[in-house]
């Protein structure tokens, strides 16, 4: 499914207890069903920190989570604008949005056949001329997996202030902030393992400095996340 734009798809609401939404550079669109037949289309922005909520009895919902940069392009808004919010696509985009909602509930029993007319509808309305930055930020989110800010920008041939500016505009959060999110998901998985292994496998320094990004992000030590010992949201 339109590789160039969406990252992956989650078809089937959350099944545990507690959802997890871990800091997320990414922009994520939503379109949900309540047991009333209630529909609508969200988009989730980039998550600074993360959250914990009591799981929502949802019978369908749908998670297109695009790939980080690509938001403005499809749906007109920077995703610095987003950044930990979630607003109905309407608020975005006005009818259409309502329209898209109302013409997914025919596709509640065939929720990869809603999440092929979710994302054939986000594509349509990709300009005829796309922005000149998106090469530049697509480039600039794979270098910073693995390279420091200012040497990310010296490989791509551009300045680091004006990277910072463009990345944070089209991706949502500073780079230096992305490369520390891209390194706590890095460590969710392995939050039960030896923490100096676990380090050196992220990248980090030493496990100290693991544990103190992973705490500032998660809320918690990697020693309670992976206990299940987490910070339940109010909301």
């Amino acid at each position: 499914m339109h590789d160039p734009w969406i990252e992956n798809v989650t078809l089937k609401p959350a099944t545990t207890p507690v959802t997890v939404l871990p800091p997320d550079p990414a922009t994520t669109v939503v379109w949900r069903m309540t047991h009333a037949g209630e529909s609508d289309v969200l988009i989730a922005g980039p998550r600074t920190q993360a959250a914990y909520h009591v799981t929502k009895d949802l019978p369908v919902c749908v998670r297109l989570r695009l790939r980080p940069g690509r938001v403005m392009a499809l749906v007109g808004t920077p995703a610095d604008e987003l950044v930990d919010r979630t607003v109905p696509l309407q608020d975005l985009i006005g009818q259409p949005a309502l329209s898209l909602a109302e013409q997914l509930v025919a596709y509640q029993d065939r929720p990869g056949r809603a999440a092929e007319v979710l994302g054939d509808f986000l594509v349509g309305r990709l300009p005829r001329h796309l922005p000149d930055r998106l090469d530049l930020v697509s480039n600039a989110v794979t270098e910073l997996t693995a390279r420091r800010v200012d040497e990310a920008a010296a490989t791509l041939g551009v300045s680091e202030r004006y990277m910072r500016r463009v990345f944070r505009q089209a991706v949502g959060v500073s780079p230096k902030h992305f490369a520390r999110i891209a390194r706590v998901r890095s460590v969710i998985g392995r939050a039960n393992k030896s923490w100096a292994d676990t380090a050196a496998y992220a990248g980090y320094a030493d496990q100290s400095h693991l544990i103190a990004d992973f705490r500032a992000l998660m809320g918690v030590t990697p020693r309670a996340f992976a206990a299940g010992k987490v910070p339940l949201s109010s909301c």
